[in-house]
């Protein structure tokens, strides 16, 4: 039976599909999974604590959209990318039925406006997950076109919208350049962007700054890092200097969280933070 323990829920695997040369599909079952306060929107994700290889435990956790969820919220599902290195490939690569998971927390970040007559969604393989979903859940009506920097499409990616495919570069993110060269349809509409967190952080100033989108036309987020380990010393070194960068952007933006971003991210490059 599946329990709830210092805010974690233990979720069982019930089912694993290889969907491609990529991904590995976990269907998870759990009463505690109804207890996490899922939002219930398209791109929901969890933090998952999976087993290690020396029999501990990840006790810091990776972001994983939920594929899908039942309507009981008790069974979900993952996709995850089985590649090379990686706390949560490495158990894909490992996983059988019966296996147990530890999940916590719960978030969403797409905020689609209300009323938008068009969406372009790019990502690469990490935010595909995230997209299928919201390209399965996006109403009648709006025209959806997804652009992905990834090698090989999953078969069962939803046919709801218009797919490119662009070639995933060996040696960094495509996704500012993809972004960069969008062309957006007339009207009201959304972009949302995910991948990794300097190609992110690139698209997200190209479409504020260089497309002069306003707040709510756009999304962007950091799925992943290329170069998290030197990331993780770099804040654990530093954390006092990151988080009083946050603080005054945050006095200074006055509740605008696009400057507040402008601010923070200016203030770490010049103090060669990023």
């Amino acid at each position: 039976m599946s329990v709830v323990t210092e805010d974690r829920a233990a979720v069982r695997v019930v089912g694993l599909q290889r969907l491609s040369d990529v991904f590995v599909r976990a269907e998870l079952e759990g009463e505690g999974l109804a207890g996490l306060g899922l939002p219930g929107v398209p791109d929901e994700a969890c933090v998952f604590h999976f087993p290690l290889p020396d029999g501990g435990r990840d006790d810091h956790g990776r972001w994983y959209t939920l594929r899908s969820v039942s309507p009981c919220r008790t069974r979900a599902s993952i996709d995850l990318v089985c590649h090379p290195g990686g706390v949560g490939a490495g158990w894909a690569r490992r996983a059988r039925v019966g296996d147990e998971i530890e999940v916590s927390h719960s978030n969403s970040w797409f905020k689609r406006p209300a009323g938008v007559g068009w969406q372009v969604l790019v990502g690469d393989a990490a935010a595909l997950p995230a997209l299928a979903r919201i390209v399965t859940e996006t109403p009648d009506g709006v025209d959806t076109e997804v652009v992905l920097e990834i090698d090989e499409v999953p078969a069962d990616f939803p046919a709801r919208a218009r797919v490119r495919r662009e070639p995933a570069s060996e040696t960094g993110s495509r996704l500012a350049e993809i972004v960069a060269g969008l062309v957006l349809p007339d009207g009201p509409g959304y972009v949302y962007v995910g991948g990794e967190a300097s190609a992110t952080r690139a698209a997200r100033k190209h479409l504020r700054h260089e497309r002069g989108l306003p707040p709510g036309a756009y999304g962007v987020l950091g799925y992943w890092r290329r170069d998290a380990d030197t990331f993780r010393r770099t804040w654990q070194a530093n954390q006092e200097r990151f988080e009083k960068a946050y603080a005054d952007a945050a006095a200074a933006a006055g509740g605008d969280d696009e400057r507040m971003l402008d601010l923070y991210e200016a203030t770490l490059e010049r103090d060669g933070l990023l």
